[in-house]
């Protein structure tokens, strides 16, 4: 008998995400630098891809400062996937910067 690994998964939810669960999205990658996450998906390539570029951008306040968080548009067998990611390294250069040290 073959042996095969499967991934059992929950189709991702339409985005965009409420104001309070992307705040929520943004505090939990932070307690896990520089993984991956799978934010959600669009109904269209563009559309995901402007919100990851908004992300990158820091565009919105739970993704700010510009540069802290790396957003990724993916299109996954018809679906239209925004990954994002906290950048721990330009977090502590941003702060530094801000202070002076």
């Amino acid at each position: 008998m073959t042996t095969i690994e499967i991934a059992f998964e929950l189709p991702s939810r339409r985005l965009p995400l409420p104001l309070k669960e992307r705040d929520a999205f943004a505090a939990a990658l932070r307690q896990h630098p520089d993984e991956w996450a799978l934010m959600g998906h669009h109904w269209s390539s563009g559309s995901a891809r402007q919100a990851a570029y908004a992300i990158r951008k820091g565009q919105t306040p739970c993704f700010a400062p510009s540069g802290t968080f790396e957003a990724d548009a993916k299109t996954v067998i018809g679906e239209h996937r925004v990954y994002v990611r906290y950048l721990s390294h330009r977090a502590e250069g941003a702060s530094s910067e801000v202070t002076g040290r």
